[in-house]
């Protein structure tokens, strides 16, 4: 499956020519709609033919994006689903949430730099500094990456 999610992520960066989640999500016709959603960080939902992402608005910049690639890796990987994300702490227990989150860290962390990055000192705070992204995502994507070894 990790290949499978590398191998979709590498085709759309190609397609589109982006990096940036808002702009995918508007590639691939995903409203993104950003609102207050209590404790729930974001969602995808599939309404009437059409692919949603609710962003909460309480998030900052940094969590928006991580959580919009994450919901990105739904509307791509489960197009008809509806999916709740409400924390980062158990996302590899559901096969849904760990691939979504596959997805995400494969499109927001670029991994050919990472490990040199990794080598000259850089903690896992200062990469997730500056990938932009949570310190559990960088965590995550060096897991993966010692699997797939």
């Amino acid at each position: 499956m990790n290949e499978y999610i590398k191998r979709v992520v590498e085709n759309l960066r190609k397609k589109y020519k982006t990096e940036c989640p808002y702009e995918l999500a508007n590639y691939l016709d995903v409203l993104v709609v950003t609102q207050p959603i209590g404790e729930t960080l974001g969602m995808y939902k599939y309404i009437n033919r059409n692919k949603v992402i609710f962003l909460n608005s309480n998030l900052n910049e940094n969590e928006k994006r991580y959580v919009l690639a994450h919901e990105i890796g739904h509307a791509v990987l489960h197009p008809r689903s509806s999916c709740f994300f409400t924390n980062t702490k158990n996302l590899n227990k559901l096969k849904k949430e760990y691939e979504a989150n596959l997805f995400a860290s494969e499109f927001l962390i670029n991994f050919d730099n990472i490990d040199y990055l990794y080598i000259q000192g850089y903690s896992v705070g200062q990469l997730a500094s500056y990938y932009m992204v949570p310190s559990e995502l960088i965590e995550f994507r060096f897991k993966e990456n010692k699997k797939m070894q």
